[in-house]
């Protein structure tokens, strides 16, 4: 530290230049950051994480009476075909409503658990985010737009190291 008026050397306790007797105005504080970036998004990451598991089952609930229509309906699931003539076209993927189904509740558990790792700032909680991130990326518009924010607020360096601060502290 040096004085502002002759430019002497000082030690930071002196509080008057030894040389000029000109006074050292105070420095300032460093103020710790109260509310990073990192803490203002988790809360609302964790509740769209939460409603987009949501989002999907409910969609797929929707779409699931069309598609059975299309596959012969319900009564046809696991029937081998009976009851069909042989004109119906997809006899040969009966298995598909059920591949859909497990995946949809496969990406919707796999929501709920980042979203409740992120709300309880798990130490492993924002390396799933981000893994969960990349694979929803694909996902048109709502799993996109969720993932881009995701990955905006957890994926740079500094939010790495709030985070993990985060976890400590809880």
């Amino acid at each position: 530290m040096f004085c502002s008026g002759c430019g002497q050397a000082m030690q930071g306790f002196e509080q008057v230049c030894p040389r000029c007797g000109r006074p050292v105005p105070p420095m300032p504080m460093a103020r710790p950051l109260l509310y990073s970036r990192v803490q203002r998004h988790l809360r609302t990451l964790g509740v769209l994480w939460i409603a987009w598991g949501v989002w999907n089952i409910v969609g797929w609930l929707i779409a699931l009476p069309f598609l059975a229509g299309m596959f012969g309906g319900f009564r046809g699931w696991g029937m081998n075909g009976h009851g069909f003539g042989p004109e119906f076209p997809f006899m040969h993927m009966m298995w598909l409503p059920w591949v859909i189904t497990t995946v949809v509740l496969a990406r919707s558990i796999l929501a709920a658990i980042t979203a409740l790792a992120l709300l309880r700032r798990a130490p492993w909680g924002r390396t799933l985010a981000i893994v969960t991130a990349f694979l929803t990326l694909i996902k048109p518009l709502t799993g996109t737009i969720l993932a881009i924010y995701t990955l905006w607020v957890l994926l740079p360096a500094p939010s790495g190291q709030e985070y993990e601060r985060m976890a400590v502290q809880s």
